[in-house]
């Protein structure tokens, strides 16, 4: 009887057309090993979100999350720009506005699934196993490179911010106008508050000089998670775009923070660049590695290593986030203090907070996770001279005394920019988990392959309760593949992230049914069937090229997929299976660059 199950938000676009062929060739027939009825599909699709108000999101994570045996895949889905949920509303005959809906419906659900109260899941990112060595990193070269000049808000976080570390239990809630625009929330003593306002003048005085320079502007933000806050900032700068005679920007323009930085970073340009971050935490992060890179060039780091992301308290992504209608006043309320916070109608109000008791959970899954992986070290990239900073390092410091650990070499504290810095251009002899927040981690954490490829990097949400919930984000959606096979007629899609993923959900359920020796084999056979593929030089077009095998064969989704069968069935013990299905690969193998 199935005990641990396996539910699947479901992946939109390519990669949505991928796993539907994983699940046709490597679940599907081999329901004696996996038991049947094991896999649940919710549907997290942008159609679906609106259509139920997000409300197929919350129902997901509180069936997965209230089953304690119970394994949450996620695959990478939509996050909508205001101009694709009007184009769906419409298709939808809905006469809402986007604005009407929920922010499940709307935004990413990553920040609700892993800050939610059965979940409290903190993000790590690793090298796959066995697929690292097989992979030849073509590092970028930076000499025909051009000047790079990254502009960001001055002050840091401290302009216009208000830090508090609270000294006792208490309530804390934000007020507008005399209305409360976020609850009351009980904190613990010990936990941090931060709230800040960005002046609208200050964003426009930085838009026009980076315009004004003349240079090409790579513009960085992270407007599609963040839309009041850093999609007002992408606004003015369109606007300022537009006084100054250019054309605007509109949409996705490769200029999320994460995934333009990894491109900077991985494929640097031969033009005077300018990159313009508007922000002033992770803007002066991203000019340090930027600059450091196109200086001194990047190496590949001879261990194993991982980024884990402080994700699962109310901070940066479950922050509030505003942009004020009118000229009014945010009133801060922490315990008995208030803050009284004039602004103008148009600047941009944030607060964010966590409470003490994630950080210190975060940092026992931190140290747990180096040492499952036998890591040398931990580096705590936060910085003590910020307050917001300030919680984590304690707990850092007291659970490493807890466990006898050696600060300087069990484990490092370092700023955010410096540890960057190191993963990048100088990293580490041996096996290093880097611990970051959770948008500067994000950031980071896009780039950690260094090109290399999507296959070599696993995505799992720690849960608190010990659980591990995988992700299946690799290439994430990739709407222009999903064009291009409607044209071609074949997927170039990637698979491995979304085979690995998955080999990880049945990994974890055969962990929750210790005595289902079948499950276990399986799920051990799913990823060293993957892994043997590659080794035999077979791969997507992405990936072919960096194998390190003699001979290799580019070849589409399906194929890779079929040989990754083969591998299964013959790792299982089902030769004649294993046989008759080399025989349809033969027959069936598309090869393509």
């Amino acid at each position: 009887m199935v005990e641990a199950f396996i539910d699947v938000a479901l992946p939109e676009e390519a990669a949505g057309a991928a796993y539907e062929i994983v699940k046709n060739e490597l679940i599907a027939p081999f329901s004696d090993f996996i038991g049947e009825k094991r896999v649940r599909e919710h549907d997290w699709s942008l159609k679906a979100r609106i259509q139920t108000d997000g409300e197929v999101v919350r129902e997901t994570v509180e069936m997965a999350g209230g089953d304690k045996k119970a394994v949450l895949v996620k695959g990478p889905g939509v996050t909508p720009t205001k101009e694709q949920t009007r184009e769906m509303l419409a298709l939808l005959g809905d006469d809402r506005r986007p604005e009407d809906l929920s922010k499940l419906a709307t935004g990413t659900p990553n920040g609700y699934m892993r800050g939610h109260w059965l979940v409290k899941g903190n993000l790590e990112r690793y090298e796959t196993p066995g697929v690292a060595g097989l992979i030849e990193p073509a590092l970028p070269d930076y000499a025909g490179a051009g000047k790079i000049d990254v502009m960001y808000l001055d002050g840091g976080r401290a302009k216009d911010g208000f830090f508090f570390i609270l000294d006792a239990d208490c309530d804390v809630r934000v007020d507008f106008n005399r209305k409360t625009v976020r609850e009351a929330e009980r904190l613990s003593a010990g936990s941090a508050v931060y709230a800040k306002v960005t002046r609208r003048a200050d964003i426009v005085s930085l838009c026009d000089r980076a315009i004004e320079k003349g240079d090409e502007i790579v513009f960085m933000s992270k407007y599609t998670v963040r839309p009041e806050l850093d999609g007002e900032k992408k606004k003015i700068y369109n606007d300022r775009r537009e006084f100054h005679g250019l054309d605007r920007r509109e949409g996705n323009q490769g200029d999320i923070v994460d995934a333009a930085f990894a491109r900077m970073l991985t494929r640097p340009v031969e033009r005077d660049t300018t990159v313009l971050v508007p922000d002033p935490s992770y803007g002066p992060k991203v000019a340090a590695v930027l600059n450091a890179a196109y200086a001194c060039g990047v190496k590949k780091p001879v261990g194993e290593f991982s980024v884990c992301r402080f994700s699962a308290g109310k901070s940066e992504y479950g922050g509030l986030n505003q942009v004020a209608a009118q000229d009014g006043e945010y009133r801060l309320y922490v315990g008995k203090r208030e803050i009284r916070i004039p602004v103008k109608a148009g600047d941009m109000f944030e607060e964010m907070h966590y409470d003490y008791a994630d950080a210190d959970r975060y940092v026992k899954q931190v140290f747990r996770q180096a040492a499952l992986k036998r890591y040398d070290r931990v580096v705590f990239a936060f910085d003590e001279s910020d307050s917001y900073d300030v919680p984590v390092v304690r707990a850092a410091r007291a659970e490493a005394l807890k466990q006898k650990k050696v600060e300087g070499d069990d484990f490092l504290i370092m700023k955010p920019d410096a540890a960057a810095v190191m993963m990048f251009c100088a990293p580490m002899p041996g096996g290093t988990c880097y611990a970051y927040d959770n948008l500067w981690g994000d950031i980071v954490s896009d780039a950690m392959d260094l090109g290399a490829s999507v296959a070599s990097v696993n995505s799992v949400i720690l849960l608190a309760d010990g659980r591990v919930w995988p992700e299946m984000g690799g290439a994430g959606t990739a709407p222009d593949l999903l064009n291009l096979a409607r044209k071609e007629g074949f997927l170039r899609y990637d698979p491995i992230p979304v085979i690995e993923g998955m080999a990880i959900g049945f990994a974890q359920a055969a962990a929750a049914e210790p005595e289902n020796a079948k499950l276990k084999a399986y799920a051990d056979a799913l990823h060293a069937a993957c892994v043997n593929v590659l080794k035999k030089g077979i791969a997507t077009p992405d990936l072919v090229s960096k194998l390190r095998s003699a001979q290799r064969t580019g070849v589409d989704t399906a194929s890779f997929v079929k040989a990754v069968r083969v591998e299964l069935l013959t790792l299982l013990g089902l030769q004649q299976q294993a046989e008759d299905q080399r025989r349809v690969l033969r027959e069936t193998m598309r090869e393509i660059r």
